[in-house]
């Protein structure tokens, strides 16, 4: 077990054999989880295995879907409004 101070700007510095043990390395991304008033749990989230290409919000942004035939603003009220009115 290490033990770190925390300086001024409330940082902490990981031990390199904790950083060596963990695979952390410098620019990662941590999730910082309190348990109780006096101790946090530290998660590192590991992108390496995913691709951000197959993210969901990613293809919805660089990937829209298609639509089949365009539907004029005044059209779509009118549709919405009588949707609404049948529930």
């Amino acid at each position: 077990m290490a033990t770190s101070r925390v300086d001024q700007k409330n940082r902490i510095v990981i031990d390199k054999r904790t950083r060596v043990k963990t695979h952390l390395k410098a620019g990662d991304t941590v999730i910082i989880e309190p348990l109780d008033n006096h101790s946090f749990k530290v998660n590192i989230l590991d992108f390496s295995s995913e691709k951000v290409e197959d993210d969901p919000a990613w293809k919805a942004l660089h990937k829209p879907a298609k639509i089949k035939h365009y539907i004029p603003p005044e059209e779509l009220d009118k549709l919405m409004e009588e949707t609404m009115w049948e529930e």
